[in-house]
């Protein structure tokens, strides 16, 4: 539920009901429930779509982060790339809170977003490492593109490395140090609008030494690299969240409506 300075918005989605409603900004605390777990995420004037979206569709569905929270249960080091505002970091700690969090994310306010999400959940610095970087097949000076007009007061979703952009600190998951060397790398997950392929590459030695379980979003373009570079561990369990598994058309396909589709990586 909100705690929310614009009761409207909860008053508008109660009388409608069935008919079109008018998506009025909101802002407040919103409580998940996924899995039997929950946690609260901030947003401020639908300024985390991740969030409004749930606010508004009572029958919101999610099977990326339904599994991403089965995964955690197991104890373990769990890695999210391209965290935006922390939603997969926070299920997580939630999942199992003797977990541990590796959250990376590039763009500064998404950044501090997360810190907020944990403090709000009651986590801190023991439970996650949080760097405000990009992530790459190699360490270096990338181009971070922010698709926003509002550029410093507007949350993003869609920033994404190119030609074009602020100079922005990216690294390769392989130059990660663990300093403990019984970790236990259980998971994954990877988004990172279209550089995802370069991420695999950067995370050669870690996906070699740990076989972790991985959640990546592929586009059109990427798709098939992304399987054939994966499938060369020896993840023996491949799908999407339909079901569909390697040898299917029906899991490199993409409806009218997909810019990207997430695929699931495990070994049996």
């Amino acid at each position: 539920m909100f705690i929310d300075k614009n009761i409207e918005a909860e008053k508008i989605k109660k009388n409608l009901k069935s008919k079109p409603i008018k998506k009025t900004p909101v802002s407040g605390i919103f409580r998940i429930e996924r899995n039997n777990i929950s946690f609260d995420m901030l947003v401020i004037n639908s300024d985390d779509t991740s969030i409004s979206e749930r606010f508004w569709d009572d029958n919101y569905s999610d099977f990326t982060l339904d599994k991403w929270c089965d995964w955690s249960k197991e104890e373990g080091v769990y890695i999210d790339v391209g965290a935006h505002t922390g939603l997969y970091t926070v299920a997580a700690l939630v999942s199992n809170n003797k977990n541990h969090l590796i959250s990376i994310e590039p763009f500064t306010l998404n950044y501090h977003r997360i810190i907020t999400n944990l403090r709000l959940n009651n986590f801190n610095n023991k439970n996650a490492s949080l760097f405000n970087l990009a992530v790459s097949d190699n360490d270096k000076i990338v181009k971070f593109d922010i698709k926003t007009s509002q550029y410093w007061s507007y949350l993003s979703k869609g920033g994404k490395i190119g030609n074009e952009g602020v100079n922005t600190k990216a690294i390769k998951l392989d130059s990660l140090k663990f300093s403990n060397n019984k970790i236990n790398l259980s998971g994954l997950k990877i988004d990172t609008e279209g550089e995802d392929l370069n991420v695999i590459f950067g995370a050669e030695k870690m996906i070699e030494n740990f076989m972790p379980k991985i959640i990546i979003e592929c586009r059109k373009h990427n798709i098939l690299d992304i399987l054939k570079y994966l499938s060369k561990f020896g993840y023996n369990k491949i799908y999407d969240q339909y079901g569909n598994s390697p040898g299917s058309k029906k899991l490199i396909e993409f409806n009218e409506i997909e810019n990207s589709k997430d695929l699931f990586f495990e070994k049996n």
